[in-house]
């Protein structure tokens, strides 16, 4: 995500065996990169999305494993702002019984924040969707 020369990055990696999502910023259309901010608070499945602010701030999407239960992959998304700031993350999905998969997408439009992803509970895919107002 981009607004003139700066720009937002996300990626995940599964380096050492465990996975985890990161965010890293460049004021200078990407010749140079902060130090990356880590997205999960625990082990990151991936598929992350990220749309930078206003205030040179990014929110971010991933997949988070669930901590609570075995197997279970949540969404979640935080607010990150270099050089290292982050908010606490929250869980927008596969808190309770639908099991989350696919990749998570995160789009604005003017103050508002769209998040989709899909889940399953025991049938047919499903495409959810959520709304948040930027402050």
């Amino acid at each position: 995500s981009h607004r003139g020369k700066t720009v937002a990055g996300a990626w995940s990696t599964a380096a050492g065996g465990t996975g985890h999502a990161y965010a890293a910023f460049s004021q200078d259309a990407g010749r140079t990169w902060s130090e990356p901010i880590r997205l999960d608070d625990g082990s990151s499945l991936g598929q992350v999305d990220i749309e930078l602010l206003d205030d040179g701030s990014a929110v971010a999407t991933w997949l988070e494993f669930a901590t609570e239960v075995e197997g279970r992959t949540q969404v979640r998304t935080r607010r990150v702002k270099p050089p290292h700031e982050r908010s606490a993350s929250v869980i927008l999905a596969g808190a309770d019984e639908p099991r989350v998969s696919g990749y998570p997408h995160l789009a604005r439009s003017g103050n508002e924040l769209v998040f989709a992803w899909s889940e399953t509970m025991g049938g047919p895919q499903q495409v959810k969707a959520a709304i948040g107002t930027l402050k």
